[in-house]
């Protein structure tokens, strides 16, 4: 009998240290797949950016703005954008590529990582998706086509958009999606199709010249892309104010380090 109850008392003793033992080493497990992931996330921006920056570094700089500014509907509300788009997400710029583009056109192939579905299609969430970004890298010849300039097929030209600047690598951006209907017949369509975007794989930003918000990597607030519209003065004082409401209410909802 006094053996039962020795054996029952060492019983009662171990089990809970082997409880606890092997919760500390799920909840260790679980930290360092975090940790691995999260580290390994850092290592591919870090050289996609490096490998960027080479291929931008000796290349010509042309500023653009080739916005047509013929936009249905410019959302001023997150509510507005949720409606008007398949899906409003929070995503990080993995890479940024040079793409095919229409003549005299220039656009880049972004890579975003979807960190959180804010509203609409929630399968997006931790999906690798494309997006055709304005400016870019395209060669002398294909910016100038058939213009009345000399050939220099090798020379490279860094387009840069005055109301699209492209988002450095790293950086977290909102926006609002709608699908890319890739098969229906036009130049466009025929270069993201030329660049590996899909109906299933890529995304167009609802409406870029307005509802993009971008927080690069040393920054702790998200702002507007476009650097005319976060001028104090601008040429529709509605839509700026709206504009600003929405950044308020990003930086407060959706903003990791509200600083």
């Amino acid at each position: 009998m006094r053996k039962t109850l020795m054996v029952l008392a060492l019983l009662l003793f171990v089990l809970p240290l082997s409880a606890c033992n092997t919760s500390t080493l799920t909840n260790s497990t679980t930290n360092y797949s975090k940790t691995s992931r999260t580290d390994n996330s850092k290592r591919i921006i870090r050289r996609n950016r490096r490998i960027w920056q080479r291929q931008v570094a000796k290349a010509d700089v042309v500023h653009s703005d080739d916005f047509r500014g013929d936009y249905v509907f410019i959302a001023t509300s997150m509510e507005q954008l949720n409606n008007h788009s398949k899906a409003v997400v929070q995503g990080t710029v993995y890479k940024l590529e040079k793409m095919n583009s229409p003549k005299n056109m220039a656009y880049t192939k972004a890579s975003i990582h979807v960190d959180k579905v804010i509203s609409g299609d929630k399968t997006l969430k931790n999906q690798t998706i494309y997006v055709a970004m304005k400016g870019g890298l395209v060669s002398f010849d294909h910016w100038y086509a058939n213009m009345s300039k000399p050939k220099d097929f090798d020379h490279e030209m860094l387009v840069k958009n005055e109301e699209f600047p492209l988002p450095s690598i790293g950086s977290k951006v909102i926006t609002g999606l709608t699908p890319n209907h890739v098969d229906e017949p036009s130049d466009y369509n025929n270069s993201l199709k030329q660049s590996g975007f899909t109906i299933e794989n890529s995304y167009a930003i609802v409406v870029p010249q307005y509802d993009f918000w971008v927080k690069s990597p040393n920054s702790k607030k998200y702002v507007l892309n476009n650097p005319e519209m976060r001028k104090e003065k601008t040429r529709d004082d509605n839509l700026s104010k709206g504009l600003k409401k929405m950044t308020s209410e990003i930086n407060s909802e959706y903003n990791d380090t509200k600083k």
